[in-house]
């Protein structure tokens, strides 16, 4: 596996590698292409994924603390970023259940993850192409990665890299900026 079919890309800020080996292209859009390696994976399906609606990085732990219940057929959650008063994002990003289950009503939040747009060794890439996971799905809609082991930065990007921050995001996207796809489920914001 290697970053061959990922460098032709237009917009390309990093390049980076998962623990199985992946190779990813990070847009200076928030999205990324990964280029799947069949190691350690029982489904040895390998090659280049169709790029992300949104991509975020968060920690190992929450990573898989927020994946454990998305990846729930059990009950219907949504991943969706917490705003502050003025609808910027805060960084974190909430689990909330968009159903009844048990005796929590739909819109209760079952937890909460900080995340960043950016890529760096030891993060987990959450891929977002559908941040709802309704009941009887899998999760489908969100890859969860493995922690993230070399970076390689490009330079590149059209827009003069990566923003600084994710307020940067928001204030882009309002102006007509870095955002131009809408995802189901409510990660057009960041």
């Amino acid at each position: 596996m290697d970053y061959g079919p990922l460098l032709g890309l237009e917009g390309v800020t990093h390049l980076f590698e998962t623990e199985r080996g992946s190779k990813y292209a990070h847009h200076d859009n928030a999205t990324t292409t990964r280029n799947r390696s069949s190691a350690n994976h029982t489904d040895k399906t390998e090659g280049i994924q169709p790029r992300s609606g949104k991509t975020v990085y968060m920690n190992p732990t929450a990573a898989t603390n927020i994946a454990g219940i998305f990846q729930n057929a059990e009950m219907g959650t949504r991943l969706v970023p917490m705003l502050d008063a003025e609808g910027r994002s805060t960084g974190k990003a909430a689990l909330e259940l968009t159903e009844k289950y048990g005796p929590k009503e739909a819109g209760t939040r079952l937890g909460t993850a900080p995340f960043t747009t950016t890529p760096s060794v030891g993060m987990v890439p959450v891929e977002i192409t559908n941040s709802n996971s309704p009941k009887g799905d899998t999760g489908r809609g969100i890859h969860f990665g493995t922690k993230i082991t070399s970076i390689k930065p490009m330079g590149g990007g059209g827009g003069g890299g990566m923003p600084k921050s994710n307020r940067d995001i928001t204030k882009n996207y309002r102006a007509g900026g870095l955002v131009d796809k809408h995802l189901e489920g409510g990660w057009k914001l960041i």
